[in-house]
């Protein structure tokens, strides 16, 4: 049997994706969160010099999606066509491309620089989540998955992004999208997310 280490900081941020998918699969790994000051230390043994990191029997490769990827084949949320793998894929690279800035606002220390930042990103921002919808709806009306007819490891990622978004966003902004606001109910209440909310690490991030 295959053993998993997941290491990413003590944060929910791009390590929270791979440990939805560990607990919907109800798969044990081990959920190492670096300690403080320890990052710089481990930096120079990862391969790109980023996190996530998964370790698997002793080997480790990173980066967010191609862990999604790789733990979604393993556990069986993968899409089955071609072409559905195709629009998962897609849906994550937006995902990525509207997070973007967010980092840069988050960091800026001018108060009145980074309302100006936060406010030309809520421009743009709501147009994002009407091709998401829009997206969603074109498969099985919205009432199911982005990509085929179950959960797949892209609707673990939506999720996680809203999550991140709502640190620094409105709550409601999912309000106007009902179709996107029901597929993060329905992720978020399926009994082994639902568990592994209610007993993780409570963090600031």
């Amino acid at each position: 049997m295959e053993t998993y280490k997941l290491m990413y900081f003590d944060g929910y941020g791009l390590g929270e994706p791979a440990r939805w998918l560990f607990a919907l699969a109800g798969q044990p790994y081990e959920d190492y969160r670096f300690q403080e000051g320890e990052w710089p230390s481990v930096k120079p043994n990862t391969p790109c010099g980023q996190a996530p990191i998964l370790v698997v029997d002793g080997k480790q490769f990173s980066q967010t999606k191609a862990i999604l990827r790789y733990l979604a084949k393993q556990f069986g949320f993968f899409a089955a066509s071609d072409w559905d793998q195709a629009r998962g894929d897609m849906v994550a690279d937006y995902l990525d491309d509207i997070r973007k800035p967010l980092p840069e606002i988050y960091l800026e220390k001018d108060e009145a620089k980074k309302k100006e930042l936060l406010d030309n990103y809520m421009e743009n921002f709501p147009k994002s989540l009407k091709n998401l919808e829009k997206i969603l709806t074109e498969n099985q009306g919205g009432d199911g998955y982005f990509a085929g007819d179950k959960i797949t490891w892209t609707d673990v990622y939506f999720v996680c992004n809203i999550n991140i978004f709502t640190r620094m966003l409105p709550k409601t902004l999912l309000e106007p999208f009902p179709k996107l606001k029901a597929l993060m109910e329905r992720v978020e209440s399926l009994p082994a997310i639902a568990d592994w909310i209610k007993r993780r690490p409570v963090t600031k991030a």
